[in-house]
């Protein structure tokens, strides 16, 4: 019997996340499959994209940026249960910077003016609310 035992590496690899569960899943598979050699492989499934969503630097998180733009506009008087967040590209700032959250009113077509933005600083995490015009 080979040292290797592609239960315990599945156990080793289990966590409670769902996108990890599956890439320990799929890693089970490949090393079922084509053997220990096969690692080499499931390394570069399971590389960079696991860090892409992970905030560094103290920077903030996108959920807690959402939270704060939320906590912004309700303090302005905004009904959160009339809007929508638009989902219309990357939400951040070329620079990276700020994260930027449009509320579209809903349903459409709304009245001009309805829709705002509220930008927050992923440093700080100072936010402006832009009324639409």
């Amino acid at each position: 019997m080979s040292a290797f035992d592609p239960k315990r590496t599945i156990d080793m690899l289990f966590v409670s996340s769902y996108p990890k569960m599956a890439t320990a899943m799929l890693l089970g598979l490949l090393i079922w499959c084509f053997g220990p050699g096969s690692l080499a492989v499931a390394r570069t499934l399971g590389g960079p994209a696991t860090k892409a969503n992970t905030p560094h630097d103290g920077l903030l998180a996108r959920e807690q940026a959402l939270a704060r733009a939320r906590e912004v506009a309700v303090t302005d008087g905004r009904d959160l249960e009339r809007y929508e967040l638009d989902t219309f590209g990357d939400e951040l700032t070329e620079d990276r910077s700020e994260w930027v959250f449009v509320f579209r009113c809903k349903p459409a077509p709304a009245p001009p003016g309805c829709h705002f933005m509220v930008v927050v600083d992923r440093r700080t995490g100072e936010s402006q609310l832009f009324p639409g015009e």
